[in-house]
């Protein structure tokens, strides 16, 4: 569920996500709320542009955080940055599943921020793997 309005941004409707196991899609733009609840066993992000809605590229200072915040996902719990209406989920043993999607401009500058996301995410945890050996 990608939600356009403030009007959800509310407790309420985060626990009803998360009773039917339904998506909040955290959707990076300028014009609609940025919301990182975790409602169901996965994530699905929409990587709009955050300058400029479907007209803006990711810097790289950006596309680091924004791969903590897939890492974290990933590993079952939730960034330390994220923005939350509802309460906090629990840690899921096993992680979740993340899609990430960039639809940031007329395709020109999305399969390229995907490419150097997905470089920092393995970098993250080829990082993290080596570190716990």
């Amino acid at each position: 569920m990608e939600i356009r309005n403030t009007s959800f941004a509310v407790p309420q409707f985060i626990e009803l996500l998360r009773q039917y196991n339904v998506a909040l899609v955290c959707a990076d733009t300028v014009e609609w709320p940025l919301l990182m609840d975790v409602t169901a066993d996965f994530v699905y992000c929409r990587l709009h542009g955050s300058e400029v809605l479907y007209a803006s590229g990711y810097d790289d200072a950006v596309l680091d955080q924004w791969a903590k915040r897939v890492v974290a996902w990933a590993k079952g719990g939730e960034p330390s940055d994220a923005r939350r209406v509802g309460s906090a989920t629990p840690r899921k043993p096993g992680g979740r599943d993340v899609f990430i999607y960039f639809d940031n401009d007329a395709k020109v500058r999305a399969p390229v921020d995907a490419q150097n996301l997905r470089g920092r995410i393995e970098s993250l945890i080829q990082g993290r793997d080596r570190a716990g050996e």
